[in-house]
């Protein structure tokens, strides 16, 4: 994979919980990322139960500069690494770029080679500057070498159109969403007040969280004009929303001037804890506020696949997202949350309203949440997924 931890995102954490339970089931795992990576990480590698090893440098720079010359130098690396441990199955994370170094490397060889889309190697949104494949260097490489894999995995059904499009054939698509560890989301009972208090929470408000990073797909912006209205609907009844991940501060101004500033809190990223094992995601900390909140509220406009919406159901909370592509896919409308319309402020407003309102509205969300987040999204079903399609390939 291109990045790996201390950056944290999607990729990261299903690769981290991936290489988890396959040592666990026995499995050799070796997980290449970029030497950046690699080197920040330092001696926490040792930490991880399965090897950390550096990927041949530069590819993201020198893939659209050098292509195939870079390639064949890139595959010597590659071949010393094959002889050296034997590998049955090549795993890619992203159709670009290390889906066409390690779709270069296999395909001749006859090696199973397995890409995992991650989004914005995939998907593409003119409207917001969102994906590789925007970029027709990038496509171009992207559509040379995706169609070969063994199986391209889709995230979600909203994907497929998207793997379809670069030419892979449908028989070689597999849906395997993102998992979640569903048992560390009920270990422990929560001190919701002492939560509250140590972020500055107000504890007598309905209130709401989100999580993630300020980006423009994320729809953030959309969500506090939603308070907005949240505002003109339910004039008398309180209610708070917590913002939590990186640049959310930057959404102050906005919340001021649409008068709903006293109704935000925004909290920066709560990464890794010394009470966690090495980069467990999300964080015990994260958890814990999760878990300390009345529901989950995601604007997001595109996503390969919503993470933050399961991890809500895990923490037993009443989810509210949007009918984006790729968001829906992980709420089964009206039976495990409520999806609104992607960007429309007034119906995200609409939504919230009838969880906030409505305690067995919520009380029957919040029970199915935690049906789909056990059988549907526990890494002791995802895992075996990913598993069971290795050894299908491995002895084809």
């Amino acid at each position: 994979m291109s990045s790996f931890f201390p950056a944290v995102g999607g990729a990261q954490v299903t690769a981290n919980n991936l290489g988890k339970y396959l040592t666990e089931q026995g499995h050799n795992v070796v997980t290449f990322v970029s030497p950046k990576f690699w080197r920040a990480l330092g001696k926490q590698r040792s930490q991880f139960p399965f090897k950390i090893l550096p990927m041949f440098p530069a590819q993201q720079s020198a893939l659209p500069r050098f292509g195939t010359a870079y390639l064949k130098l890139q595959n010597i690396y590659l071949a010393y690494m094959q002889r050296k441990y034997k590998f049955d199955v090549w795993q890619s994370f992203g159709a670009y770029p290390t889906g066409v170094s390690i779709g270069h490397f296999t395909h001749s060889r006859n090696i199973p080679h397995v890409v995992r889309t991650v989004g914005y190697d995939i998907q593409k949104d003119e409207e917001i500057g969102y994906g590789y494949r925007l970029n027709p260097k990038l496509d171009a490489l992207i559509r040379k070498w995706t169609p070969g894999v063994s199986k391209a995995i889709a995230l979600t059904e909203s994907v497929v159109p998207d793997l379809l499009d670069v030419g892979v054939p449908q028989e070689n698509i597999t849906i395997v969403p993102c998992g979640v560890n569903y048992p560390r989301f009920t270990a422990d009972a929560v001190d919701t007040k002492s939560v509250r208090d140590s972020f500055g929470i107000p504890n007598d408000v309905f209130t709401y969280i989100t999580v993630g990073r300020n980006h423009p797909k994320k729809g953030f912006p959309i969500l506090v004009k939603a308070l907005a209205e949240l505002k003109k609907m339910l004039p008398d009844s309180p209610f708070h929303c917590v913002f939590v991940g990186k640049e959310m501060d930057q959404l102050a101004p906005l919340a001021q001037s649409l008068g709903v500033e006293d109704y935000v809190t925004f909290i920066d990223e709560v990464g890794s804890s010394p009470e966690d094992a090495a980069y467990e995601v999300p964080s015990s900390p994260l958890i814990r506020l999760y878990r300390s909140m009345d529901a989950c509220v995601f604007p997001s406009l595109i996503e390969a696949h919503s993470h933050i919406n399961i991890e809500a159901m895990a923490a037993g909370l009443p989810v509210i997202s949007t009918d984006g592509v790729g968001v829906k896919d992980t709420v089964n409308d009206g039976v495990d949350g409520l999806l609104a319309k992607a960007g429309d402020p007034i119906s995200l407003a609409e939504k919230m309203a009838e969880i906030q309102t409505n305690r067995e509205r919520r009380e029957q969300l919040v029970a199915h949440g935690f049906e789909s987040a056990q059988n549907k999204y526990d890494w002791s079903v995802v895992g075996k997924m990913f598993e069971s399609l290795y050894l299908e390939l491995a002895s084809n």
